[in-house]
């Protein structure tokens, strides 16, 4: 009797999301890893770009293609960035020492605990409203600064008061919404961001311009 074949899984991040694909990843993996020759592969409608993230790492040259621009964003920061550690964290540092204060996010995400509710206590949409500008005015290039708004929706899920959707409130405040907002730099992979590519179209213009080895689909479903 043939031993079954250990498969490792990658580890990935992202966001809460009722969408995500972390429970489903290993056996994705396990599917594609039986296959031969495959080499080139497609998540299509990529969404917090786990499977993305899990291909590229076990060795496939990924594409990762959604029209959202936050899936862009994150597909960029694990796929295409390139730069050390040190350089992104020092930005990330610089952002977390800002000062709050009242901007367009706390006019419209913020809630004190007294007010009508909302994803985020104002506390912690002032310091995004900081630091969403700061970062603006920063000048990076996409993929570094794809890497310094990952860091801000990772910090951001971990102090938000929902279920991974954006109007679905809890019905009280979740305990770690009374946490302050402290941005992390993401744990990258290392990886040849040649052999990456993120597409931000729709799936029909994406298939017709490219040709893939193996795509996985994961349709948006919903109104």
């Amino acid at each position: 009797m043939n031993k079954e074949k250990k498969i490792t899984i990658p580890k990935t991040y992202g966001i809460k999301y009722s969408g995500s694909k972390l429970k489903i990843i290993p056996y994705i993996v396990s599917l594609i890893t039986e296959l031969k020759d495959v080499k080139t592969v497609l998540d299509g409608f990529s969404g917090t770009t786990r499977v993305s993230q899990a291909l590229a790492q076990l060795g496939y040259h990924t594409t990762a293609s959604d029209i959202s621009i936050w899936s862009d964003v994150v597909a960029n920061c694990f796929l295409k960035s390139s730069k050390k550690d040190s350089f992104y964290q020092e930005i990330i540092d610089y952002l977390n020492s800002l000062s709050g204060y009242d901007g367009w996010y706390t006019e419209y995400y913020g809630s004190s605990l007294e007010s009508a509710k909302r994803p985020f206590q104002s506390k912690n949409t002032r310091k995004l409203d900081a630091i969403r500008d700061e970062i603006e005015k920063l000048n990076l290039e996409w993929a570094d600064k794809s890497v310094i708004l990952t860091s801000l929706m990772l910090g951001l899920d971990k102090v938000d008061s929902t279920l991974g959707h954006y109007v679905a409130y809890l019905s009280k405040w979740s305990p770690r919404s009374y946490k302050d907002l402290f941005l992390q730099l993401p744990e990258r992979f290392s990886t040849n961001q040649s052999n990456h590519n993120v597409i931000r179209a729709d799936i029909f213009k994406t298939v017709t311009d490219n040709k893939y080895d193996f795509v996985y689909f994961d349709p948006p479903y919903g109104s």
